[in-house]
């Protein structure tokens, strides 16, 4: 596998978690709801998580 590779699965992973977190800052924000900032911190690790996956069987290939 080849470092750049890595590095953009990584970059990735953090974007959509870091964006997941700002979603859910943005809805709480807007609604009231502070569970909000949670829902969205897990929906982007799920994401996440899954485009990392992808991402790197798609680079072992």
């Amino acid at each position: 596998m080849k470092g750049q590779a890595l590095l953009a699965a990584g970059g990735t992973f953090v974007a959509f978690v870091a964006g997941g977190f700002l979603v859910g800052l943005f809805l709480g924000n807007r609604t009231g709801a502070s569970w909000w900032v949670i829902v969205g911190t897990f929906a982007g690790l799920f994401l996440g998580v899954g485009l990392f996956a992808t991402q790197i069987v798609r680079s072992v290939k």
